[in-house]
């Protein structure tokens, strides 16, 4: 009966494999790495943090913000010392003047084609020019009709000269860049700030037909990844929560968010009520990820998937894990211990035999 019963024991219901079965398929597989948590492991973890810092920098251009665009308004003041300009003719169009010696345009919009039409100039290019170049331009155009026009050019409704910020922020909306040249995170304040927290919040740019993107953690005031912004970028924050999941012979199997900008091993077991007394093996816990991996956890170019395995039966473990930071993506397994077949079986058989029990006992 008790060599039915072992030979039995592996069809039994398990949450996974043992450590000698992880061993044996990486040994005849090669598909991973698979490492030991030593000092050695926990220093070459550290020296390669995935963080996403240098992703918006790729993105960088030379740029001006303030040159006029297609569907800027424009609001432009002609003035003349000593007399109302162009007198009886001005007024013979409904212009208004501002003083005895100015006329106020009415507010004229670049086309498509970047250009203007005004009286007694006709259509002149405005696209590309700073306000105080096409100024210029149009002082020397009104010398035809007055003696000595001075003419002020103004940008009254800005639509070249900005930005898109949208997705998880409080005020998404267009924002008009100035000369004090906004960076991306001045963007974000403008537009209120994230809804979420840095850590788990992206950050995405799209700028010249190129996108790329980085957790707004990653992106420091002033940095090469806090890039100046231009005309017609677009901006968005995406709230992409980071996540670890557990498995295994543990008292929680679940996906668990971070909520901390850093969490440990030590801290992970901990949240997913650690391994089952049971059914564990506690000298068999492992970390399965790709190294080396991106910021988000998933695999960077020629990377291997790796297990670092966690031996909890040694006291210096428990200082190793909480020196081991965990990534988005990571997976804790808790191996099932190969002793607690056997109790599975005994369990079995209990279940099976005890009415048995009960019914005799009754009987008498």
């Amino acid at each position: 009966m008790l060599s039915i019963l072992m030979g039995g024991c592996s069809t039994l219901p398990s949450s996974g494999p043992t450590a000698g079965e992880i061993s044996r398929a990486q040994q005849k597989l090669d598909g991973f790495d698979l490492i030991e948590v030593e000092e050695s492991a926990i220093s070459q973890i550290m020296a390669s943090p995935s963080t996403g810092r240098g992703r918006i920098a790729a993105v960088t251009l030379p740029g001006e913000v303030d040159t006029i665009g297609p569907g800027d308004v424009l609001q432009i003041s002609i003035y003349e010392v000593g007399s109302a300009l162009f007198g009886a003719r001005a007024a013979s169009m409904g212009f208004t003047p501002a003083s005895g010696s100015g006329e106020n345009l009415p507010p004229v919009t670049v086309g498509r084609d970047g250009r203007i039409t005004l009286p007694w100039v006709g259509r002149i290019t405005a696209i590309g020019k700073t306000v105080d170049e096409l100024a210029d331009e149009l002082t020397q155009a009104y010398h035809r009709n007055s003696e000595n026009p001075q003419v002020m050019v103004s940008i009254r409704e800005n639509v070249n000269n900005t930005v898109i910020v949208q997705g998880d922020v409080k005020k998404p909306g267009r924002i008009p860049l100035t000369l004090a040249r906004e960076r991306v995170l001045d963007a974000i304040a403008i537009a209120g700030g994230s809804s979420n927290p840095a850590f788990d919040s992206i950050v995405k740019i799209n700028r010249a037909g190129q996108s790329v993107e980085a957790p707004l953690s990653a992106i420091e005031p002033g940095s090469s990844d806090d890039v100046q912004l231009l005309p017609r970028d677009r901006l968005s924050v995406t709230f992409r929560p980071r996540t670890f999941t557990v498995l295994g012979a543990t008292g929680k199997v679940a996906e668990i968010p971070f909520q901390n900008p850093r969490v440990s091993l030590v801290e992970a077991i901990g949240r997913s009520g650690g391994p089952s007394d049971e059914r564990a093996d506690p000298a068999a816990i492992y970390v399965f990820r790709y190294e080396p991996a991106e910021y988000d956890g998933s695999p960077a170019e020629r990377s291997r998937p790796v297990a670092y395995r966690l031996n909890m039966r040694r006291p210096e473990s428990y200082f190793l894990a909480q020196r081991f930071e965990m990534r988005p993506r990571d997976v804790i397994y808790m191996a099932n211990a190969g002793a607690n077949i056997p109790t599975k079986a005994i369990q079995v058989l209990s279940l099976f035999f005890s009415p048995f029990y009960t019914a005799k006992a009754l009987s008498r």
